[in-house]
């Protein structure tokens, strides 16, 4: 393997890990979304919302079209 091989397999395997820790930060952050709307829809419920109204609410919520 000559120096340019060897250089653009670096730069490859620099890419690949950017890749994989921006897809590990995405997945955690739509965990984190997903755990904050069953929270809303639960409390929703919990006050008196029936579910179908609690999940109207919440995709509203999280969609920006809450009224």
């Amino acid at each position: 393997m000559n120096q340019k091989q060897l250089e653009e397999l670096m730069k490859m395997n620099e890419n690949n890990q950017t890749l994989e820790a921006a897809f590990f930060e995405t997945q955690k952050g739509l965990s984190i979304l997903a755990k904050q709307g069953k929270f809303l829809f639960d409390e929703c419920v919990t006050n008196g919302f029936n579910e179908q109204q609690a999940l109207q609410f919440t995709i509203g919520v999280f969609t920006g079209s809450a009224k």
